[in-house]
Order: structure tokens, then C-alpha cells, then sequence
């Protein structure tokens, strides 16, 4: 096995260990099943951004990472290799069916590709795990299964988009954000932690508006502006930061959600989780139609682009008139076929200007005329002569339809401007 083919997979191998170790410090002594558990996003963000051929050592690295981790917790070697079989063995199950499906893995496809993988992949890992702890340790059922899924899905939904995202960046020469949304977004990252202060570790919301619970409503404002703003790398890196916050906090016994266990018989831990979750899929949702609507825009772009350059080697221009209005649209290269920018053909009275005085009554009948001898089925094209504002004389050819409403009103008229390649050099030599 090549170094380089095993670099990546000791990288997974050692973040594992590494959030293991932090979801056992933040969980604090438990008998079956902990509240917190970040490696499951670990697992399924390195099964989904590594190609299935390299899945083996990374699966055997990801193994030996959670023995080592139960090493270190003096828990029997057998019980962890269980629980590898049962936490990364159907973690891999559940992405490769999932890869197998025939769709794109980003914008909507990649939120309902992880929610299907963490859904299935919580449930029925929490259903053996359970299953496993009711049988040899008389643990209740439904209580460890409800821990056990909740845990596994929370920490997929907060470390997958973060790894999954910034996995994939690359630095790029120009374009990307804009530096009125760079700021507008860094200011919104930066009161994702402020109010995060302000909810968990503060009495100034109590001092202040006398409320407790409601500020934890603020950071996820701020998440979902930093995820309009950055995109999904910004709005996963503000779930992170809030998550980390807020385990914290929590574990040190501050914040709203351990006054509301101090109020009834909840757990803390359990309303938290739910409180990320929840922050995390409003991010992943906003991003990923930000997604969409820019690689939208991007498609409309390239296509306007080759419609552009199809129009410039075939020598024609497109335009759209809107009769009302008299304005018109122009699409092609304008400039160099007729010497004018297209703003200044942009009404009905400049473009006809350009039109030679004796070809100039035909095509504004043939635009405007709103009872018309033929119809547009049996229309022909009509030549037509230009004088440009160089001197030169053109013939063109318009091929032209128009829109009428039901009672015979013009609505739009649309056409094209083919210009000959001789008859243009012609035009060209004529002084």
C-alpha cells in the first residue's frame, strides 16, 4: 500500500479518535450509551468523500482508532469491536447504498442523501446497540434507542457538512464572494458566538429583557445569515462553533437547557442535541437552495453565452419587440455587426433609424401593422437595406413572427437579422 493511499485515511483515522475522546469528556459517566457522539460524522463524511475501492484501510484505520478509544477508557477489547462492527460497519452499508443512488451528491440531493444516511444509519445501529444493552445489561429499551439514534444523528449533522464542505474548498484566483457579503457575512459569524455567549453563559438576557430560554433563538438567525451570505462552508463553520459552545457550557452546567432540567425530569443533553439539530438542518436547507439558485444562474450564463457566440459565427441578430412599450432587445453581437452598442437600439425609433428611407415603411408595417394581409404562417422573410452610422450600406434579412392576444391585439413581435458575409465585405469597401 502506497504512503500517499494512506495518508488520508490516518487523517479520518486520527479525527476520529480525537472527537471520540472529546464526546466522552463532554459526556461525562454513563453506563450504556452516551448523549454525544461526533465520530458517526467522522465515519460518513470519510466513507462519502472516499472513493469505495480505498474504503478497506480506511475502515480498518477507523477500527483500530475506536479500539485504541476504548483502550484508553478501560472498557473489554470485545465490547468495542462490537460496537465498531455496529457504529461503522452499518454506517458503511448505509452510505454505499446511498452512493448507488443516480443523483448528484450536492445542493438538495447531498441534505436528503445525509438525512438518509443518518436516519437509517442512527436507527438501526441504535436498535442493535439496544438490543444489545437490554440482553446483557437490563438497560430499558426504548430509552437507550432513543439516546443512542438522536446521538448518532446529531453528530452526523453537525461534523459532515463541516468536513464535507471544507474538504472540497479550493482557493480560487478571482471571483467568489463579494466583499460587501464577505464583511456582511463575517459580521453575522461573529454574532453567531456573541449570542451564543449571550444564551448560554450570560445573565445580561435576564437582566436586561428578563428572559432565558428565548435568546437561543438569536444564534440561529445568524446562522441562517451567515449561510445566505458565505454559503454552506460558512453556515456549517457557525453550526460547528455554536455545537462546541454550547456542549461546553452545557457540560459545565450553564445555560437555558440545564434550567429546564432543573424544572422537570428532561435531560439536558437530549433537549441540546435536539436544539443543533435543528440549527444544523436550517443551515444545510438555506445553503443548499443558495446552492441551487447560483448553479441556476450559472446554467442560464452559460447558456446565454453559447446562444451569444452561435449568433456572432452565423452573422444574426435576435431581438424581442414589446409593441406597448416600443422598446426593443437585442441579443448577438450588435456592435460589430451594426457599429452600435445595444443601449442605443434599445427603442423602436432608433432601431428603424437605421433602416434605408425606402426599405423603412415595409418593416414597420411588417412590425406594427395590426391588421396584416398575410399570416404569420405564409409570412416571408424580407430583405431590407441598413445605413449605418459609418457610412456603409448593409442588406439584411428579417425573419420575424408576432404574438396577438385573442382579440387581435399585438402582444410581441420576435425575429432575427441574418446579415450575408458578402453582402457585409460589400458593405465594408463601399465609401
Amino acid at each position: 500500500m502506497k504512503s500517499n493511499n494512506l495518508a488520508a485515511p490516518l487523517l479520518w483515522a486520527a479525527l476520529y479518535f480525537v472527537f471520540g475522546f472529546v464526546s466522552h469528556a463532554l459526556n461525562g459517566s454513563f453506563v450504556a450509551t452516551g448523549y454525544i457522539w461526533l465520530p458517526a460524522g467522522i465515519t460518513v463524511s470519510a466513507l462519502l468523500l472516499t472513493p469505495t475501492a480505498r474504503w478497506f484501510p480506511l475502515l480498518v484505520l477507523l477500527f483500530a482508532a475506536q479500539i485504541l478509544l476504548g483502550w484508553l477508557e478501560h472498557r473489554e477489547l470485545w465490547r468495542m469491536a462490537l460496537f465498531c462492527l455496529d457504529e461503522i460497519g452499518v454506517a458503511a452499508v448505509a452510505v454505499w447504498l446511498v452512493r448507488r443512488a443516480p443523483f448528484p451528491m450536492e445542493g438538495l440531493f447531498f441534505v436528503r442523501g445525509l438525512l438518509m444516511v443518518g436516519v437509517g444509519a442512527s436507527v438501526v445501529s441504535g436498535l442493535f446497540g439496544a438490543a444489545w444493552f437490554t440482553a446483557t445489561q437490563g438497560t430499558p429499551f426504548w430509552p437507550t434507542l432513543r439516546v443512542w439514534a438522536l446521538s448518532d444523528l446529531v453528530g452526523m449533522l453537525i461534523m459532515t457538512p463541516v468536513l464535507a464542505s471544507w474538504s472540497q474548498f479550493r482557493a480560487t484566483r478571482s471571483g467568489g464572494i463579494a466583499r460587501t457579503e464577505f464583511l456582511l457575512g463575517l459580521a453575522s459569524f461573529i454574532a453567531v458566538i456573541a449570542t451564543g455567549y449571550l444564551a448560554f453563559d450570560s445573565d445580561l438576557d435576564r437582566v436586561i429583557f428578563d428572559i432565558d430560554f428565548s435568546t437561543t433563538y438569536l444564534p440561529l438567525f445568524f446562522i441562517a445569515l451567515v449561510a445566505l451570505l458565505w454559503g454552506g462552508r460558512g453556515g456549517a463553520l457557525s453550526v460547528a462553533v455554536l455545537s462546541l459552545m454550547a456542549f461546553v457550557y452545557n457540560s459545565l452546567g450553564r445555560g437555558p437547557f440545564v434550567e429546564l432540567v432543573r424544572l422537570n425530569s428532561s435531560n439536558a443533553l437530549l433537549e441540546l442535541q435536539i436544539y443543533l439539530a435543528v440549527a444544523s438542518l436550517l443551515s444545510l436547507l438555506i445553503s443548499a437552495l443558495k446552492t441551487t439558485r447560483e448553479q441556476l444562474h450559472e446554467d442560464v450564463a452559460r447558456w446565454k453565452s453559447n446562444v451569444e457566440l452561435a449568433l456572432t459565427v452565423s452573422r444574426q441578430l435576435v431581438y424581442s419587440i414589446d409593441p406597448e412599450k416600443k422598446t426593443i432587445a437585442w441579443s448577438g453581437d450588435v456592435q460589430s455587426l451594426l457599429g452600435l452598442s445595444p443601449d442605443k437600439l434599445a427603442t423602436l425609433d432608433n432601431a428603424l433609424k437605421l433602416v434605408h428611407p425606402l426599405d423603412l415603411h415595409r418593416l414597420r408595417q411588417r412590425w406594427l401593422e395590426e391588421e396584416s394581409g398575410d399570416s404569420d404562417e405564409a409570412r416571408e422573410d424580407l430583405p431590407f437595406r441598413l445605413l449605418l452610422a459609418d457610412g456603409r450600406t448593409v442588406v439584411a434579412t428579417d425573419m420575424s413572427r408576432s404574438l396577438r392576444d385573442p382579440d387581435g391585439s399585438l402582444v410581441m413581435v420576435a425575429g432575427t437579422w441574418h446579415f450575408n458575409s458578402a453582402d457585409l465585405a460589400q458593405g465594408r469597401s463601399e465609401k
